[in-house]
């Protein structure tokens, strides 16, 4: 039986990553001034950077049905049996449910549709994991129920650069936003349990990202999770601030870097820098599985 892994772009972190690894892609979308474009498809990050920063409309929405139906019909009569299909978290979008009933009425005990409860590099974690089980011959139904033991185990916090697409997202209203920005205050976010919440906010990045790699050390140790830093066109010495303290606080692992999903860009802004933890994938890291 041929069972193939298959995502959307929301787990992306490098261009052509996973389809390297024999893991098929989904592309999510992003609309600026109502033209739809679709992810490293028609438009890559420095586009959007570009669209945001000259205040451009952006918005984000769940892909048409046929788009839908296509891209599954066409895996499965490339001789695939099964798919195992990840989805960004239900509680950041209605992805999962559309997913999961098109599943149940058009693709019935031939497409497992999973709830990631996470996004980017913790998203990517579970994908690699089920990748790995489907290579050593886990049944699908062993997979599945194994996914619910880890997927609340990731950590996000990423800090954008100020309060606009916030605003334009209709997080916060328009005030805050404009008091936010004007004093140059910027939230600190994070996503647990497959949840945003503002977990406070600050004027000094750099110390903030101190304190939060303090934090997943004791919260996340590194025996047994590993570290991403991500970032949607940071400001070079924040980025460079966060990778090298990042590395001191690892030391003992190799820590991969990656770009925010084109999805959640388009929510947080250009600007935003950040860290993941997530499991390791049967002990080893994300680095160490994709041969990076």
């Amino acid at each position: 039986m041929r069972v193939l892994i298959s995502t959307d772009t929301s787990s992306v972190l490098k261009k052509g990553l996973l389809e390297k690894h024999g893991i098929s892609v989904f592309p999510l979308n992003v609309i600026i001034n109502g033209e739809e474009f679709l992810d490293g498809v028609t438009i890559n990050h420095a586009e959007l950077c570009s669209a945001m920063r000259s205040g451009k409309d952006i918005k984000t929405s769940t892909p048409p049905l046929g788009q839908i139906y296509e891209y599954f019909e066409k895996l499965l009569k490339e001789g695939y049996d099964k798919i195992i299909h990840f989805t960004i978290s239900s509680k950041l979008s209605s992805m999962y449910e559309l997913f999961k009933n098109v599943a149940e009425t058009e693709f019935k005990d031939k497409l497992y549709v999973v709830d990631s409860y996470s996004v980017s590099a913790a998203m990517l974690s579970h994908v690699l994991y089920a990748k790995l089980e489907v290579e050593k011959g886990t049944p699908i139904e062993d997979i599945l129920e194994n996914l619910k033991g880890r997927k609340d185990k990731a950590c996000i916090t990423f800090i954008p650069e100020n309060l606009t697409a916030l605003k334009n997202g209709g997080r916060i209203s328009p005030a805050v936003a404009l008091i936010g920005n004007a004093l140059g205050i910027k939230p600190v976010i994070k996503l647990i349990d497959g949840q945003l919440e503002k977990s406070g906010t600050t004027r000094h990045v750099k110390k903030t990202v101190l304190e939060e790699l303090d934090n997943f050390a004791k919260e996340y140790p590194e025996q047994d999770f590993d570290y991403t830093v991500i970032n949607f066109d940071a400001k070079e010495d924040v980025l460079d601030y966060v990778w090298s303290h990042a590395k001191k606080a690892y030391p003992n692992q190799k820590i991969l870097e990656g770009v925010l999903p084109i999805n959640v860009c388009a929510h947080c802004g250009p600007g935003t820098v950040g860290i993941i933890a997530a499991p390791k994938i049967n002990g080893k890291s994300l680095a160490e599985v994709l041969g990076e």
